[in-house]
């Protein structure tokens, strides 16, 4: 007696999924649409759609996602009479996340052979060889099947990785209170640089999250060091800097920390080579840790200590600009000064958050896709 594995049980759950996935078929000839259109449901396919003109498959196509059911795959004929086919792809291919096969005659193969090159998945001839178009779209469905499988599985993955996350961030703040709105705003300036630099949501991400976690390393500090009322001597600031390597240990075995472990790791060091822990210089220390070292240092200046006499903020930008070139990044500093003034960050302290670090965790990963 034949048993089922976990892989046959697999393909068939993929091979009955695909038979719900919704698929379009966009040709004006209605002869051989209608055909393909009988072959797919006599294989029981669920969801077949049908359009003869570029402007109805657009049509069907934003009809899907308005009611959140997508096309999952589109066979495009390259002869429709309100357009040419390679203008349909293009406008397809740039707005909708779609499979696409290109439906040619003879004549036209050299146009699906460039369509592949416009993001056409795959292409058929007239007269069109069903079993070979249900092959290709099988495959290509199933892959589309699997892709979403596989962005499940991770968003599951990103949800422990949150809960891990935050507790981590408990710990901190029950350890030195301070933390907790220090993260935050090293958190929420450091990925304000970050798009003001340029860079895109996941990179964003990952800076945000160093700001949040860059003194993580502090959970393996005595609490009296921590929370001392008054200047460090020698050995307790040495102490201290180790959190940076300590925060390193932590965060390297969390695999989707790596992106950020860097940045955490090297924060303290200076532009000019003389910060910890590697004394890593210039360019040689990673931009994200760059950026999260100006962000860090200027609430530093402004945050009110036991020990510590805050500065104004338009103080701590100039000091800033003093440390240009020698502590901080020059183009990291002009960037961090053009966020302070758009933001109205200068014209007086802001006032503390009220978050926890828990729930600032799951705000900034709720900016950016997961």
């Amino acid at each position: 007696m034949y048993h089922f594995s976990v892989i046959d049980k697999y393909m068939l759950t993929a091979h009955q999924a695909i038979r719900v996935m919704r698929v379009l078929v966009v040709d004006p000839h209605q002869d051989s649409r209608d055909a393909l259109v009988a072959k797919l449901q006599a294989e029981r396919y669920e969801k077949v759609y049908v359009a003869s003109t570029g402007e109805e498959a657009v049509r069907v196509l934003s009809a899907g996602l308005a009611k959140r059911e997508p096309i999952d795959l589109i066979l495009l004929s390259l002869s429709l009479p309100d357009r040419p086919g390679l203008e349909t792809l293009d406008e397809v291919h740039n707005v909708f996340d779609v499979a696409l096969v290109l439906l040619a005659g003879r004549e036209e193969r050299h146009l699906a052979v460039e369509g592949l090159g416009h993001g056409a998945d795959d292409y058929v001839l007239r007269p069109v060889n069903a079993e070979m178009f249900l092959l290709k779209a099988e495959k290509l469905l199933t892959k589309r099947f699997l892709h979403k499988e596989l962005r499940r599985s991770t968003a599951r993955n990103e949800t422990l990785f949150l809960n891990v996350l935050a507790v981590m961030a408990k710990v901190l703040e029950a350890k030195d209170p301070f933390t907790r709105f220090h993260s935050q705003k090293v958190s929420t300036l450091a990925s304000a640089i970050a798009r003001e630099m340029g860079f895109q949501d996941d990179e964003v991400r990952r800076i945000g999250i160093a700001g949040i976690l860059h003194d993580i390393g502090k959970m393996g500090i005595r609490e009296s060091i921590l929370q001392k009322p008054g200047p460090l001597d020698k050995t307790e600031r040495e102490t201290v800097e180790r959190h940076a390597i300590i925060a390193s240990t932590i965060l390297e075995p969390i695999e989707q920390l790596q992106g950020a472990v860097g940045y955490i790791k090297h924060h303290h060091e200076r532009f000019d080579g003389g910060g910890y822990p590697e004394r890593l210089a210039g360019e040689q220390i990673p931009l994200g840790a760059r950026i999260t070292h100006v962000a860090e240092a200027f609430d530093a200046m402004v945050a009110k200590r036991s020990y510590n006499v805050p500065k104004t903020p338009e103080e701590a930008l100039a000091e800033l600009r003093r440390c240009s070139g020698t502590q901080f990044d020059p183009q990291v500093v002009s960037a961090a000064a053009v966020v302070l003034r758009r933001n109205g960050l200068l014209a007086s302290r802001p006032e503390q958050p009220a978050k926890s670090l828990p729930d600032l965790i799951e705000d900034l990963t709720d900016q950016v896709s997961l």
